[in-house]
């Protein structure tokens, strides 16, 4: 049995399912190529080093339980009247692989668990974390097909910016597509297109349900060994299941880069225009066409052996949960310590100020029964601590505290929240 790499990525992730998820920040269809190149990367570096739990021939499988415990004291995002629970986590991450032939890769992650509130059991809800799905590597010789399933249902309000006053607030997401790049020496071309379903996980938001077709395109140009450069589009439709709010055609196009001086620091930096053309479609909230741009910046670097720093920030308009468009500005900064040998010390900070209802002039309520309100400004902001442990070869000990904090315009949406956890991983060897 063999256990090395592939453990602390999905240790990682399981670490990272303990608490409410930063959302990803970018254009739709830009995440969209980020996450395949991800998975695609990913498949890659298993067939390098198949780490497993037991196998069968070619056949692997690396299984990572954990055991979480956490304290909310304020469960339902709420200014007022706050409710505090505990909280029990039991989950299963999941790596199934099997290669086709030495360059064609199958393979299955599904990080699955169980969240229990002890005393409001109606917040009680299964949950698939962000990163499960499924990944097969094709290779057509210097052309690499990538067909992937990526899916995901989680129930915690605190994960959308953009939601306060409720528990309540989770969603099933399924994003299923195909990707190709093909190197041609210093030219990278890469085309994509995706099928997403978004369905909300209550029936007060119901009405955000949507679907959207996207597709986006890169081309690269390899200037030197440390540095990439190059243009990238996108184009998506989304229409929603009610007509409550307007159906959107939206398109990009900017300039990308990835400059890499060193094994140790990675710089992503990218830049463009975008146009967003709502349709009429809802009874509520009036359509216009909005002209915006992006922006994000992505550093990572290994200062030393020890440390592990990363910085993403930038600029960009997507889809609300109660609006047609939520425009925002964010960053997010992580450190990761490891001075002491099994022992790793996490920090993190995140930030995002908000616009919802930006390009519309109305935004759908909270309650339903209630007038429609102007857009609404926010700050959305936090950290966290968490240390880690290893106690035994098979066992991981990590005691974890972040805070939130939501600032906003309109009465009643802002909230603070603190979450202290201890969560318990097994290492089968």
């Amino acid at each position: 049995m063999k256990e090395s790499g592939a453990i602390l990525g999905l240790s990682g992730m399981l670490l990272a399912s303990f608490f409410a998820a930063i959302p990803a920040r970018a254009q739709v269809g830009l995440t969209d190529a980020m996450a395949n190149d991800s998975a695609s990367e990913m498949c890659q570096k298993q067939m390098q080093n198949p780490d497993y739990t037991f196998k069968s021939g070619d056949f692997r499988t690396l299984l990572v339980p954990s055991l979480s415990v956490q304290w909310n004291d304020n469960i339902n995002c709420t200014e007022n009247n706050l409710q505090e629970d505990i909280i029990l986590l039991p989950t299963l991450g999941t790596i199934i692989s099997y290669p086709l032939t030495d360059r064609n890769l199958l393979q299955v992650n599904i990080i699955m668990g169980y969240s229990a509130y002890l005393f409001h059991q109606d917040l009680s809800s299964f949950y698939l974390q962000s990163g499960s799905g499924l990944s097969f590597n094709i290779y057509i010789k210097d052309i690499l097909i990538n067909l992937h399933d990526r899916f995901s249902f989680m129930q915690n309000s605190a994960q959308n910016p953009t939601v306060a006053g409720t528990g309540a607030y989770g969603a099933f997401q399924n994003i299923v597509g195909l990707s190709a790049k093909w190197n041609l020496e210093r030219v990278q071309l890469t085309l994509g297109y995706d099928h997403q379903t978004f369905l909300s996980t209550s029936g007060q938001f119901s009405d955000t349900d949507f679907s959207s077709e996207s597709g986006y395109a890169r081309a690269g140009y390899t200037l030197n060994s440390k540095l990439t450069a190059g243009l990238e589009s996108t184009a998506s439709y989304t229409y929603y299941n009610q007509d409550v709010l307007n159906n959107s055609t939206s398109y990009s196009i900017g300039v990308y880069g990835d400059w890499r001086p060193d094994s140790f620091l990675e710089i992503q930096p990218r830049l463009g225009c975008a146009i967003d053309v709502f349709g009429q479609n809802s009874q509520s909230v009036q359509n216009s066409t909005l002209n915006s741009w992006y922006a994000d910046l992505k550093i990572s670097d290994k200062v030393r052996r020890s440390v592990n720093v990363s910085l993403d920030a930038g600029h960009l308009i997507s889809a609300g949960a109660q609006s047609d468009i939520v425009e925002d500005y964010y960053a997010n900064a992580g450190i990761v310590w490891n001075f002491i040998r099994g022992l790793a010390f996490q920090t993190s900070l995140f930030f995002q100020h908000g616009n919802q209802g930006e390009g519309t002039t109305l935004i759908a309520p909270m309650n339903p029964y209630a007038n429609l309100v102007s857009n609404e400004i926010y700050n959305w902001y936090g950290g966290g601590l968490g240390l880690t442990h290893a106690i035994t070869r098979r066992f991981d000990l990590g005691l974890n505290y972040q805070f939130t904090q939501r600032a906003s315009s309109l009465a009643d949406r802002g909230y603070t929240q603190n979450l202290v956890g201890l969560m318990l991983t097994y290492h089968s060897s």
